[in-house]
């Protein structure tokens, strides 16, 4: 089962080793706390499933909003630690590039303050692999640091809503760079949950109490791109 809050876009959802079961989500961030719980309970009634056929609970760790991640990793852990289930924390970062099929992909996510929260990924087979570290700063900082790390990478395909912002610096920066569809650019449960069944299935259970959210604020750039 996978949950993501991070957000104005919550969902649950349900995976098995064929792919998607089920997902429900709503776009009303307000109403996190008083929708998920209720939707796991709907998600496992429109397959016919009870709370026992969930095997393992992934949950969106962020960068994201403070409420909105503290929300959903409160009711993952929750639902792990009644159930004594395995559980993982899903960068979400990593579940909005994995909804994009291209050799590499920019994401962008609006951090506020005129920043945005982003990352740079090769896709190698069925992985990804991150070509930038997590980073938050102004634009035009990522958009170099992306610049400088994909040179040498073909196919780049940027996908996150801080697009709806800055994409041409982003583009400017990288030539032959597009934009996904912003039907992409929102965290999906799906992914979360897929890329956790993963996790949990190569040992990767992490202690429910190190289940902990980044919330995209970071050390000065300086110290992330180790200028």
């Amino acid at each position: 089962m996978g949950v993501e809050s991070a957000t104005g876009a919550a969902s649950v959802a349900l995976v098995d080793g064929a792919g998607l079961l089920a997902e429900r989500h709503v776009r009303q961030p307000e109403r996190s706390l008083e929708w998920l719980a209720p939707a796991i309970c709907g998600l496992l009634q429109d397959v016919g499933l009870g709370p026992e056929a969930v095997e393992g609970v992934a949950v969106s760790v962020g960068p994201g909003s403070f409420t909105g991640l503290r929300v959903g990793i409160a009711t993952a852990v929750g639902w792990a630690r009644a159930r004594q289930l395995p559980a993982c924390g899903v960068p979400t970062l990593e579940a909005l590039a994995a909804a994009v099929e291209a050799p590499t992909v920019g994401v962008v996510v609006d951090a506020r303050r005129g920043e945005v929260a982003a990352a740079l990924f090769q896709r190698c087979g069925e992985r990804l692999v991150r070509v930038v570290e997590e980073l938050v700063a102004a634009p035009h900082r990522v958009a170099e640091v992306f610049r400088k790390a994909g040179e040498a990478l073909d196919g780049c395909v940027l996908v996150g809503d801080g697009l709806a912002r800055w994409a041409e610096v982003f583009t400017g920066a990288l030539p032959g760079a597009c934009v996904a569809d912003a039907v992409l650019w929102s965290p999906r449960a799906a992914l979360v949950a897929w890329l956790g069944r993963q996790r949990l299935l190569e040992g990767g259970s992490q202690q429910l109490a190190h289940i902990q959210p980044w919330y995209s604020r970071t050390p000065a750039f300086s110290e992330v791109s180790g200028s």
